[in-house]
């Protein structure tokens, strides 16, 4: 889906907007199904399906395609700082995370330039702390880790309440969160950025370069 050529953007559009748009329709057909005034169950997943794929659309649209289209950027310093993205980051998953009792906590350095645009950054860093925090168990406890060296780096992985006070086990494989259709889109997008994005069990790792390369011809 995101193999490299002339018509890359072009690809993407259709791989990506194509079961997006089927979704909608589905979605928005059994809606229209449902008897005037019904508000159960049944509603809601359809009304929260419906609002998920438009903003998962919306990514597509402002961040995925534009990035495609434009490829990697000239090379140039790093012009985004990290830490203050981070920062922004962590304190939204504070606050969904109190309703599940998760903690979070973040090691930073003063500063960590990227060469990422800022709002590409931003939608990367909170989506995965986002994601993790969200499907941290009651009272885990998060620990992220931002490292400058060699390359700008963040670590962060969930600990169970039940490991904090006994030697660290492997949670069951079912257990582990799952990656979501958003996570897996940011994958593709830091890879285009020429980051990575590593998912390991209940954690992650998002490396995104401090320099951006020249891009080759085509």
């Amino acid at each position: 889906m995101f193999a490299t050529g002339d018509d890359q953007a072009a690809r993407m559009r259709h791989e990506l907007h194509t079961p997006l748009t089927s979704i909608l329709a589905y979605t928005r057909l059994l809606r229209d199904d449902l008897p005037p005034g019904v508000v159960g169950d049944g509603a809601a997943c359809l009304d929260a399906i419906d609002r998920n794929a438009q903003r998962l659309e919306r990514y597509v649209d402002s961040v995925v395609l534009p990035l495609a289209a434009t490829g990697t950027p000239t090379d140039r310093e790093g012009t985004t700082d990290l830490v203050a993205v981070l920062r922004d980051a962590v304190d939204l998953a504070r606050r969904v995370a109190v309703a599940g009792a998760v903690s979070i906590h973040a090691d930073l350095p003063d500063s960590a330039p990227v060469a990422v645009d800022e709002m590409i950054c931003r939608h990367l860093v909170g989506q995965l702390v986002l994601w993790l925090a969200v499907a941290a168990p009651a009272r885990a406890h998060v620990e992220i880790t931002l490292h400058r060296d060699p390359a700008p780096t963040i670590d962060a992985r969930v600990v169970p309440h039940t490991d904090l006070t006994a030697a660290p086990q492997r949670r069951p494989t079912e257990d582990q969160p799952r990656p979501t259709a958003e996570i897996r889109v940011a994958q593709a997008v830091a890879a285009l950025c020429g980051g990575q994005i590593r998912l390991d069990d209940a954690a992650f790792r998002l490396t995104l370069p401090s320099s951006a390369l020249v891009p080759t011809s085509r």
